[in-house]
């Protein structure tokens, strides 16, 4: 059961945000990611997402080989665009999971 007390963190905006990507081809999916964040950022206010510090951390493939995941730092403004970036790249068809 959860503890009634404990409160949701405060996180100050904006602020730098970590995403792990993960899917099936690194190049494919760096690319889906750089698409992603332009279409997200212009659709919040307009600006171009290299206005943005956003950063590619190093990949990482599985142990079999089957999945690679792609360390993202975003700047992000507000928790709505967070949510937003997050289901974004969630709904890509080249993202298997985003965390």
């Amino acid at each position: 059961m959860s503890d009634p007390n404990k409160q949701k963190p405060t996180i100050e905006y904006p602020c730098q945000w970590g995403f792990k990507v993960i899917g099936n081809d690194e190049e494919t999916l760096r690319t889906a990611i750089s698409e992603c964040l332009e279409e997200c950022i212009r659709g919040f206010d307009g600006e171009q997402a290299q206005d943005r510090p956003v950063q590619f951390g190093d990949s990482r493939t599985s142990g079999a080989g089957k999945y690679i995941s792609v360390g993202l730092t975003v700047e992000v403004m507000t928790e709505d665009e967070r949510n937003i970036i997050f289901c974004s790249l969630a709904d890509r068809p080249e993202v298997k999971m985003v965390l």
